[in-house]
């Protein structure tokens, strides 16, 4: 099996690798006839430096164009820096070159460098040397811009196209129409073809500005290669324009109206004799456009983010706000710690023999007398102890301690009295520490709650105002309005759209899911919906790459209620929890404990804390618990259907296992329940997983070996979850030799890539 997975590999990595030496060959082929200031254009270098492993793919398609065209003489300089690019590859591998600059400073130097050869071979003047020199270094300029750009997006993802990568992508497709408006062609002109058709495709994404904007880049790459076209190619500008408005009501209407327009404006500005090849290559691009797969379409723009706005912005602001008041509640919380301690060392510095000899002894005239005695000292913490073990002190030890004392019955008496004194103070002061931990608890809980929220606003990687935008006219058209609509891309790179609703969906899911997976460019799954204080939150989400597949067992002691919980839930498409708590004991008054820990944690998951705030909040919660009342373990399971990942919190719970290729592992720690100490870190751990592998979680009444046994040997006959949970649960009894009972839960969740 794994000799097949390994051929077909090597068998697709083939295809790859020769389809990307057809591309290169193709885009050089076709640069190669552009021309830049009166010179062969200079963008089949820029490709081929940027084309990493393909620069003889690309020496090869200037070649066969110079060839053709006539111009081989003056493509030399350009095909002798696509070989010195080859050879400065084979000195310096890729891994050793790390930054655009590199790639930019070889390609002009080349060009420089075959420049100069070629200015000494056939002497020319000083302009057409100088003008050489340019071309070298707008060929540099091209090579560092699209070296950064792609960088940036292999780091981060995705391509995003504001800010700075906004100006160097729209260079880039200037440059890109400009090489393609230089191919002669006997009809059509290739840049205004492809411009027309990467119009149409801005407009389904950006609506009027997107037309506006691809149609100004267009006309502006026309006018670099060929001049005289710049005046009709212009128009395709105020069309986009126009034509964005009409994109709400689909591709083919909004084509036609594109098509319409721009007829009408080449009519008003007079028939010349670029009108009808004008008026072809719009034809042609929208055909274009047209017959390209929408899966294509949305492939390509899936991972295009932009363009940043004040939402970007606003999002910032509140998670530094928020990250702001975490960080004060935490200085908060620390004062607070501080003077607790501080007063707790002062309440044990303080005794009891120190306030009676204040008391009694300062005013006493034999005061001096007494002090010259060494056993003075010595009887004061000895009735200290006395008072501390007995609650008081008899006449006979004040008379022990202090045979010559006058004062005698004063003493008796202070010791009693400032020692019950003591007794309340200190019984006050230990409510007051106790409440003081309380709120230190609870601060630190609200610090984690703020940090969480933090950090699921920064989370958002970048908001699409376009996509927003006709998300929620798509809501108003079915009759909701005051609908409030985000759609961003997340840290996962993954692009959700939350809309909020005063009112709830009554529409067909599916049908809603398919229109907004149209609007965003991508597959959106089943949203989950939220409902609070009548307002309704629909989360949709791209498709993950898996799903998870769950099974589970129960089994009672006997007892009416099982003393176990289990739940599973999703907060969006592409993460899902499974909850696992056991409560003390058997019968009602477990199955309580255990539904309040579930309902609790789910609650709060759900509302986008994370697993360790959602913890440290219920153990604050549960310490108020009164004595007659049990606890509860809890085990949580998060599973990153996008990542392929699980996060594993244990706090009492019995550590999970992982089945992977016939093997079994245990997951988890020692902690101790929820509530039980004031603090209580849960055990905390993360597993990367991979397509097939299997988590089983139980309670503590299940045996771990007998579990790792069972599913070892059942995994390997094919068994199925349902199988495997049932088998697991019925092995381990609920009442154990020497007659002690408990409550059986077993669940079982398949991570598998979706098909």
């Amino acid at each position: 099996m794994n000799t097949d997975r390994q051929a077909i590999r090597i068998k697709h990595d083939k295809a790859v690798y020769f389809r990307n030496c057809c591309l290169v060959f193709a885009a050089s082929f076709a640069a190669a006839f552009g021309r830049m200031i009166g010179f062969p254009s200079s963008v089949n270098v820029a490709l081929a430096s940027v084309s990493e492993s393909f620069v003889l793919s690309a020496f090869a398609g200037s070649a066969l164009s110079y060839l053709i065209s006539g111009s081989l003489t003056d493509g030399i300089v350009q095909l002798c820096s696509i070989l010195a690019i080859a050879a400065v590859r084979l000195i310096y591998p890729k891994g050793e070159r790390r930054e655009p600059f590199f790639d930019a400073a070889v390609s002009a130097s080349a060009m420089m460098l075959f420049g100069c050869v070629m200015s000494i071979a056939l002497p020319s003047d000083t302009y057409t040397a100088s003008l050489r020199m340019i071309n070298a270094l707008m060929c540099g300029c091209i090579v560092f811009a699209a070296s950064l750009v792609r960088q940036r997006a292999l780091r981060a993802g995705t391509l995003d196209i504001s800010g700075l990568n906004g100006v160097l992508v729209s260079a880039l497709y200037i440059v890109f129409i400009s090489s393609l408006a230089g191919v002669p062609t006997p009809y059509l002109n290739l840049g205004r073809v492809v411009g027309t058709a990467c119009l149409h495709i801005t407009v389904r994404r950006y609506r009027n500005i997107g037309g506006a904007v691809a149609g100004s880049l267009t006309a502006c790459g026309v006018m670099l290669a060929v001049p005289s076209l710049a005046q009709n190619t212009f128009l395709i500008a105020s069309s986009g324009l126009i034509c964005g408005a009409f994109i709400r009501f689909g591709s083919l209407l909004s084509a036609l109206v594109f098509l319409i327009t721009s007829l009408v404006s080449l009519v008003a500005i007079g028939v010349n004799a670029d009108t009808f090849t004008m008026f072809a290559d719009l034809v042609a691009g929208t055909a274009l456009f047209l017959i390209i797969p929408p899966t294509l379409i949305k492939n390509l723009l899936r991972r295009v983010v932009g363009i940043e706005g004040g939402a970007n912005l606003a999002g910032q602001a509140t998670s530094a706000r928020l990250s702001v008041a975490s960080k004060t509640l935490s200085s908060i919380r620390t004062q607070l710690t501080l003077v607790t301690d501080a007063l707790d060392r002062r309440t044990r510095e303080d005794k009891l023999s120190d306030r009676v000899k204040t008391c009694v002894c300062t005013d006493c005239e034999m005061l001096e007398l007494c002090e010259r005695h060494k056993d003075v000292k010595a009887s004061f913490i000895r009735l200290d102890k006395i008072a501390n073990t007995y609650n008081s002190v008899s006449m006979l030890d004040v008379t022990n301690g202090f045979p010559g004392c006058v004062r005698r019955s004063l003493m008796l008496r202070a010791f009693n009295e400032i020692h019950a004194q003591m007794l309340d103070e200190r019984a006050d002061q230990l409510r007051v520490r106790e409440m003081r931990k309380l709120i230190a608890g609870q601060l630190s809980a609200m610090e984690g709650i703020l940090s969480d929220l933090s950090f699921r606003v920064s989370d958002v990687r970048s908001i699409d105002s376009g996509l927003s935008a006709a998300v929620r006219e798509h809501f108003e058209a079915l009759g909701y309005p005051n609908v409030k609509a985000c759609v961003y891309v997340d840290n996962c790179y993954m692009r959700c759209a939350d809309v909020y609703l005063t009112a709830r969906f009554k529409g067909e899911l599916v049908r809603l899911t398919a229109a907004l997976s149209d609007i965003t460019e991508c597959d959106l799954a089943v949203p989950t919906i939220t409902e609070f204080d009548s307002v309704y939150r629909m989360n949709f989400c791209e498709e993950p790459q898996y799903e998870l597949e769950v099974k589970s067992y129960c089994a009672s002691s006997g007892e009416e209620y099982s003393g176990d919980t289990f739940s599973e839930f999703s907060d969006t498409p592409y993460r899902k929890y499974l909850v696992l708590s056991d409560g003390m004991g058997t019968g009602k008054r477990a199955r309580l404990d255990s539904m309040f820990s579930v309902s609790l944690v789910t609650r709060l998951l759900g509302a986008g804390l994370s697993m360790e705030s959602a913890h440290g909040l219920i153990n604050s919660l549960l310490r108020v618990k009164g004595w007659e009342e049990s606890f509860a373990t809890l085990d949580v399971v998060r599973f990153d259907l996008s990542a392929a990942s699980a996060r594993f919190l244990k706090a009492g719970a019995a550590r999970s296992l992982i089945c992977r290729d016939g093997s079994v592992m245990a997951v988890g720690g020692q902690a101790f329940p929820p509530g039980i100490i004031e603090n209580c870190p849960p055990d905390v751990s993360e597993v990367k997983l991979f397509d097939g592998d299997i988590v089983i979680v139980f309670s503590d009444g299940i045996s771990e070996a007998k579990a790792s046994k069972t599913a070892a040997g059942l995994l390997a006959q094919g068994a199925t979850l349902e199988q495997l949970v049932t088998a697991i649960g019925r092995q381990s009894p609920v009442s154990a030799p020497g007659g002690r009972k408990d409550d059986i839960t077993v669940a079982a969740a398949r991570l598998s890539r979706r098909k």
